[in-house]
């Protein structure tokens, strides 16, 4: 079965705040739910952990590639915004103030198209690295 890349890319954008996994048997992105209990989580990672063979654990991705994205995204705007955002950057707390001042440019829109362009890259690579197919349909 195969995997797809866009409910990777997703599962990716989110590794921050969720572990996922890929089922390899089924090519579906599975994550650790939420709304379980504390017991019940524990039992759904153990269920995982037992199983270790069909389940592939997803990267932090988000922490792991949030500045270099920044970076990039940056470096790709026109040069007065460019500067601005670069400056974020070198400061302190980047991420908050990078995340208000995409906001206030009206570039939240184009930020997030670039870091569904980026995740969906990381997907591939992911793949292509633990040998899954992967279709981006």
């Amino acid at each position: 079965m195969k995997v797809n890349i866009q409910d990777l890319a997703e599962a990716l954008s989110q590794s921050d705040m969720h572990q996922g996994y890929i089922d390899i048997a089924s090519g579906r992105v599975v994550f650790l739910q939420d709304d379980l209990g504390e017991e019940e989580a524990m039992n759904h990672v153990f269920d995982i952990e037992d199983d270790w063979q069909h389940y592939l654990p997803l990267p932090n991705a988000v922490d792991a590639a949030e500045g270099e994205m920044m970076q990039r995204f940056a470096d790709n705007q026109r040069p007065e915004v460019r500067e601005r955002l670069n400056g974020i950057l070198q400061g302190t707390s980047p991420a908050l103030k990078f995340r208000q001042q995409v906001k206030h440019l009206f570039l939240q829109q184009a930020w997030e198209n670039f870091c569904l362009d980026q995740f969906k890259a990381m997907a591939r690579d992911f793949c292509e690295e633990n040998a899954l197919e992967y279709e981006d349909a």
